[in-house]
């Protein structure tokens, strides 16, 4: 019994660690793409234009790291933004290029980079 209790205190211990990790890359995501956006504007708006896919309203993007407080869902479950026509710049732009991902959604969004 006690063997069983510390395998699950150990898988519990990894879940959390995982989480963390996942909250900790995607903050410091986060501040990189506002500092890269702000020193290459230029070469954002170029990169923006080879973007293929659609958003598929998952909300993953807007909750990466902490939850955006404009993020709500509609009857469908699908996202939807309270500020949408006037929601951040930086929100209307992700992705912006091929490794401005958050890799634990990468697979899973529906715009992607060919090149």
């Amino acid at each position: 019994m006690t063997e069983l209790i510390s395998r699950l205190e150990i898988k519990k211990v990894h879940q959390i660690i995982q989480r963390v990790d996942i909250f900790c890359s995607a903050l410091l995501l986060q501040a990189w793409r506002r500092i890269y956006y702000i020193f290459n504007k230029q070469e954002v708006r170029v990169s923006i234009k080879e973007r293929a896919g659609n958003c598929l309203r998952c909300g993953r993007c807007c909750q990466a790291s902490i939850r955006c407080k404009n993020l709500c869902y509609d009857e469908k479950g699908l996202s939807l933004c309270k500020v949408y026509d006037q929601r951040p710049q930086l929100c209307s732009l992700y992705p912006y290029n091929k490794n401005d991902f958050f890799f634990h959604i990468r697979e899973t969004c529906g715009y992607h980079y060919d090149n």
